[in-house]
Order: C-alpha cells, then structure tokens, then sequence
C-alpha cells in the first residue's frame, strides 16, 4: 500500500470512528417516548401533598439508586410543601433485585393499616439491613411492630402477597409507559430525564413553578 493510500486509510478510519462515537454520546441516557400517559396514576395510587405539580416516582425498594433518591425527594417535598403532589408506583425490577417484589408488598400491607409513608421511608432508610436476607419477612414485620402495626395482621399480608395484584397493576402502567428503570420520575405528565440529584429535581420545580 502506497503512502498515500495509508494516510487515506487513517484519514477514513477516524472519521468513521468519530461518527460512532457521536451517534453513541448522542443516544446515552436518551429516553424512550413516553407511553401511554393516562397510566401515570390511578385513582388509588398512593399520593402525599396537595399542590399543582404532580410528581410520580416508580421506584423499587432494593434499588440502590431509589435508595440514594430518596432523601432527595424527601428534602424537596418538604422544601416545596403545599406546591407538589407526589405519587409513588412500584416497578420492582425483580430479574435483579431478589427482594424487590416482597417490600412492595410490605408497603402496600402497611398502607391497608394506613401507615403506607411510614413503611415506604423505613424501607429506604434500612435498604442494607433487608435487601441481602434469604427471606426478609421477619425483619419487615419487626419494621412493622416499630411504625405501629398490628404485626400478625401484617404478616399474614405479606406472606399472603394479598396485594400482589396492586403491585402487579403499577408493573404493567410501568411498562405500558416505557419505563425502563427506576427510579423513574415524571413530572406534570412528562418523563423527567435529567438525574435523581436534589439539585436537578430542585431545578425541575422550580422552572414548572415558572410557567
């Protein structure tokens, strides 16, 4: 090969593989169109707060990246008080995460007692105590003892998964709108596709505030 031929070559080479390289910065973290929007919530979702902006999370308890999300969320309905309406669904990623599908079902049998907020927080506060246990049954009834609940009750509940269909019910809505992983957040029916940060959740508040 001529000289000239290997610099056409290299010349060729690097722009092929810069063009890889921008359609691959290009589609990083793109997010795929939203579903069906009328699957965002239910009439019996679980909500807190009263105001304009509805903020919906599909979350999995034994996600690790739900579990960094949550004091943020937590911190900005507190901030914003009386300006956000939150919603959480579960999406339990449960081909990844072992005892995803079982603390959903711990919430919503905390939530039949009305204590749904109480079991949502402490499962994301003690992730690590649960998320590894071969069956975390007994610890989710010793939370449950801990907010109030009349244990036996709760445990019957969990261990019947009597609210597997509501937990099945939020998967499909998941799924029906695209969601590819959690946490997942969506503001006033838009998915929000920038981080879980306090700052960009912050950020995304106060510009919808703004309109």
């Amino acid at each position: 090969m001529s000289k000239e031929a290997k610099i056409l070559t290299a010349i060729l080479v690097a722009v092929v593989g810069g063009m890889i390289g921008l359609f691959l910065l290009a589609n990083q973290g793109s997010t795929p169109p939203t579903g069906d929007k009328t699957k965002i919530t239910r009439d019996n979702s679980h909500k807190t707060g009263t105001g304009a902006i509805t903020m919906v999370e599909f979350g999995d308890y034994q996600c690790p990246a739900c579990g960094a999300a949550h004091p943020n969320v937590k911190q900005l309905l507190k901030d914003y008080d009386g300006k956000i309406t939150f919603y959480f669904r579960n999406f339990p990623l449960t081909n990844i995460h072992k005892n995803a599908s079982a603390s959903a079902n711990a919430a919503e049998a905390a939530g039949d007692q009305g204590k749904y907020w109480e079991m949502h927080d402490k499962l994301y506060e003690t992730q690590k105590e649960w998320s590894d246990l071969p069956d975390p049954s007994a610890k989710f009834t010793e939370y449950a003892g801990a907010i109030g609940l009349d244990a036996d009750k709760f445990k019957k509940a969990i261990t019947d998964k009597q609210f597997q269909t509501v937990i099945d019910q939020d998967t499909a809505d998941a799924n029906a709108l695209n969601v590819q992983g959690t946490p997942t957040f969506f503001f006033n029916g838009t998915q929000f596709t920038g981080s879980s940060t306090y700052a960009a959740l912050r950020d995304e508040v106060e510009s919808l505030l703004k309109k």
